[in-house]
């Protein structure tokens, strides 16, 4: 029997910001987007049986996320920029799996670079966060803000060192990300970089500072 998307327990975008704002109790500012199990992530790793596609309604945020929509599609949502419960957008959850073709169509559609979703995550952060340097090309373009701060105070560009991310680190730099931002922790992109051992993304902000010190 198949079952509605109203029956079950709404789904969310399996990631958590983890940003624990006015919690006191914080050893760190700086925390990974930390995924958690849903019907999306299991599609993805297999563990859904395909053969019963009916047993599996996805939302249009989890089309989304999953890649699997049209311009047609989205001009007849209400609004491109739909929230679900923690006022994750459609290009949150596009950005977040990487899904390029998504991320296009919803920007062709008017869908904003900029919204905020919970601890003021934006979709820039999300991309960063996963490595997509293309989504975070198209998105800066597109006027995504590059020095966007969360709640705690960390940018793309600290996402993306942190997870040894060196093209995304790239194009964040030559885009004008602030190498120089500090997080709540007093943390930076490069710091990050060093106590995560993300040497790859190291070497590219090592090679944009030497640049800058012989320009």
């Amino acid at each position: 029997m198949s079952s509605s998307p109203n029956s079950d327990e709404e789904r969310k975008l399996d990631f958590n910001p983890l940003l624990l704002a006015g919690s006191g109790n914080r050893k760190s500012a700086f925390l990974p987007y930390k995924p958690t199990t849903t019907v999306l992530t299991n599609l993805q790793r297999g563990n859904t049986e395909a053969n019963i596609p009916s047993e599996i309604c996805l939302n249009f945020h989890e089309k989304t996320g999953q890649g699997e929509i049209t311009e047609e599609q989205v001009r007849a949502e209400k609004t491109v920029d739909s929230v679900d419960s923690n006022n994750y957008t459609p290009l949150h959850w596009a950005c977040y799996y990487g899904q390029l073709s998504s991320v296009q169509i919803l920007i062709n559609c008017g869908a904003n670079p900029n919204r905020e979703a919970i601890d003021m995550v934006s979709p820039l952060l999300l991309a960063a966060a996963g490595g997509h340097h293309e989504i975070v090309r198209l998105l800066i373009q597109k006027g995504a803000k590059v020095n966007h701060m969360n709640v705690e105070g960390n940018t793309a560009l600290m996402y993306a060192a942190a997870g040894n991310h060196p093209h995304t680190c790239n194009e964040l730099l030559t885009r004008g990300a602030n190498l120089t931002e500090t997080n709540e922790d007093g943390e930076t992109a490069y710091s990050l970089a060093v106590k995560n051992q993300s040497n790859l993304a190291q070497a590219v902000l090592e090679n944009y500072i030497t640049s800058l010190l012989m320009s």
